[in-house]
């Protein structure tokens, strides 16, 4: 634990986006690492084990010196009551990050793969009520027309070696009252809902992005999670001549 918390909590129910961190995560089949934002007020602790997550203070801090994200929103005026700031802050930065994994022509010197359009995009999902977006869109626009990411200061690691190591098991967390399960395939999902369907009175849950949470304020844990993200077949979009399959 870093101690780099920082995020903060807003209509808990992934809206606002005032609690969006960076999670990285290995994937072992095309060796890479993988960076995307989420909503903290919606992710499972057991969802991210093997993750790595970077907040805001993870880029910058009073202590090890701001990010050029922060003194960008800081100089055009883009925090007012500063609340949706963290959010803010790492959705840009998750832009940032994969804008440099694009096959894209390598920039003049001083300058970001990222795109205008793109940047105008990159807090969408962040809600703010104090500034009415402009400065903190000319924020996000002042990256896209000048950054170079070796002038962003001190290079910020937000996916440790070590965690490659973890190994990729359906079996994420279990003690004596809770169980997590992620399964890779739909085999395995298939035997893994077999198992837990014992009669038991045991309370199960499947989840992607758990966003029934918010709708059906639940307010009690279930005895086991089974989460479905790692399974390829279920998490894309293929499109043909035939149509579409999500």
């Amino acid at each position: 634990m870093s101690g780099y918390y920082s995020k903060a909590q807003g209509f808990k129910h992934g809206g606002c986006g005032a609690c969006v961190v960076l999670l990285s995560k290995y994937n072992p089949v095309l060796d890479q690492v993988d960076d995307f934002t989420v909503s903290s007020c919606l992710t499972l602790l057991c969802s991210i084990n093997g993750c790595s997550v970077t907040t805001t203070k993870g880029l910058g801090n009073t202590k090890d010196g701001f990010h050029p994200i922060h003194e960008r929103f800081s100089g055009f005026h883009a925090s007012r009551c500063g609340f949706c700031t963290p959010g803010m802050c790492m959705s840009l930065f998750s832009d940032l990050v994969n804008a440099e994994k694009t096959p894209r022509p390598t920039p003049p010197p001083g300058f970001s793969k990222l795109e205008v359009s793109e940047a105008e995009r990159a807090i969408a999902g962040n809600l703010c009520h104090c500034t009415g977006y402009r400065p903190i869109a000319d924020v996000c626009k002042s990256f896209a027309a000048d950054i170079d990411m070796e002038d962003l200061g001190n290079e910020i690691c937000t996916f440790p070696e070590f965690l490659k190591n973890e190994a990729r098991s359906a079996l994420l967390l279990d003690s004596r009252r809770y169980s997590s399960y992620n399964p890779v395939s739909i085999e395995e999902l298939q035997r893994l809902l077999g198992s837990v369907e014992d009669g038991n009175g045991s309370r199960v849950k499947v989840v992607v992005g758990n966003t029934g949470m918010s709708y059906y304020k639940e307010l009690e844990s279930f005895d086991k999670y089974i989460d479905l993200k790692c399974i390829p077949e279920l998490t894309m979009i293929r499109r043909d001549d035939t149509g579409m399959i999500i």
